[in-house]
């Protein structure tokens, strides 16, 4: 979008708004004048996009712009200002809704910029990608995933608006600085490693059919599903990503990977064994450290006791619902599988944050048909979303896991 079309666009706002209040305080004539003013600036707007269209094919004989010397940051600032916008909103929800005929032109452009950024994304077909969900609906939509039990409170969230790339992380723990007399030579800080970390977008996607009469509801109710929906998969999907990813080529797990320290649990838990878990990172990690587990665990910890016959998990007193373990927080999670057969499951120790990077492309996407599979004959429309993000452990001396770990039969359970 160029400096001139953004100062129509800017122009037509004003205009369409003075209009508006022309017409409630009864000023016809103005109201009139200011509509056809506004009008004229519009068709100059569709005529610049238009010519933005024509783009001419590359030669290597025309003047170009040396990669280098481009600014590929500008355009993505450029699209997150239009996603914002009420005019964007009211575009995505006409093209999802079947309603594309009554797009102008200038919400066709929106649209053809967003879905040719989303499908660069895309690691196979060019028709991977969908329309980007508005930045409120957005907002909402991860706002509701915060809500809920989600991963992302254990681990750090990095925002990425590119499909791939490399990112430097700081290992290990501070030290204590040397005592060092005026030119002394200094010594190296050892404990301390700068590494690159390669992270590669992956896409996760799935479909939902809706009726054919919520289409027809009104906006709000339309978007209340589709917020309930996508976060409710998102929560889904990036819990058991995170977990259990397969690594490699795709996310890498926090229960599945080689790479953290792993203790194997005695038959018995006890509360020395607990602490030696503690104490198996250092200290360093231990301050912003918390405990991971699934429920049947909780409650195999829940029934150990101290000598003096208190439970080891100490409830917070700001949270009834809030435990700690040898002064940290404890999680529950129940993605975190028990064996069937053994009865056994695992639980993580660690600073988490510090350890694990969640490389989130931040934005949904959505796409829609009323003729694919059996949509047509069952009056349905089928919603496509997709959600991008990576996963990567960063630093692995700062989590252990304990594995084996057996838990209290059905009756045993406390109540």
């Amino acid at each position: 979008m160029t400096k001139k079309e953004r100062e129509l666009r800017q122009l037509l706002k004003t205009k369409r708004e003075a209009a508006e209040k022309a017409i409630e305080e009864g000023k016809n004539e103005e109201a009139r004048s200011l509509m056809d003013e506004a009008k004229g600036i519009k068709n100059q707007i569709d005529l610049l996009i238009e010519a933005r269209e024509l783009d001419a094919p590359d030669t290597e004989e025309r003047d170009f712009v040396p990669e280098k010397e481009r600014k590929p940051q500008e355009d993505k600032e450029e699209q997150c200002e239009f996603i914002a916008t009420k005019e964007y909103r009211q575009a995505w929800f006409k093209v999802l809704t079947g309603k594309e005929d009554d797009l102008s032109q200038e919400e066709r452009g929106m649209l053809q910029k967003v879905i040719k950024e989303n499908r660069q994304l895309s690691a196979g077909s060019d028709k991977d990608g969908g329309y980007t969900v508005p930045e409120d609906i957005s907002r909402e939509i991860l706002k509701s995933i915060h809500e809920m039990n989600t991963v992302r409170n254990l681990v750090t969230v990095v925002p990425k608006n590119t499909s791939y790339g490399n990112y430097t992380v700081r290992k290990g723990v501070a030290q204590k600085l040397y005592n060092t007399a005026e030119k002394e030579q200094i010594k190296e800080l050892k404990n301390m490693e700068f590494d690159q970390i390669t992270w590669n977008i992956k896409k996760f996607a799935g479909f939902l059919p809706i009726s054919s009469e919520l289409l027809d509801d009104s906006f709000l109710n339309f978007t209340r599903e589709i917020i309930d929906w996508l976060s409710e998969s998102a929560l889904t999907t990036e819990n058991d990503e995170i977990f259990y990813g397969k690594g490699d080529e795709n996310v890498e797990g926090l229960l599945t990977n080689d790479k953290f320290k792993k203790i194997d649990a005695p038959d018995e838990i006890t509360i020395k064994f607990l602490r030696r878990v503690k104490n198996s990172i250092v200290q360093g990690y231990r301050r912003n450290a918390v405990w991971v587990m699934n429920t049947e665990a909780f409650e195999t910890l829940a029934n150990i006791e101290d000598k003096n016959g208190r439970g080891i998990l100490a409830a917070d007193p700001r949270n009834e619902d809030a435990f700690n373990l040898f002064g940290r927080p404890v999680h529950v999670y129940d993605e975190i599988v028990t064996d069937d057969e053994t009865k056994t499951t695992q639980i993580l120790f660690g600073d988490i944050k510090r350890c694990y990077r969640m490389f989130d492309r931040k934005r949904f996407e959505i796409k829609s048909t009323d003729v694919g599979a059996d949509a047509f004959l069952t009056d349905q429309t089928y919603f496509r979303g997709i959600e991008r993000f990576d996963g990567r452990i960063v630093d692995p001396e700062g989590v252990v896991i304990v594995e084996g770990l057996k838990v209290a039969e059905g009756e045993e359970v406390t109540p």
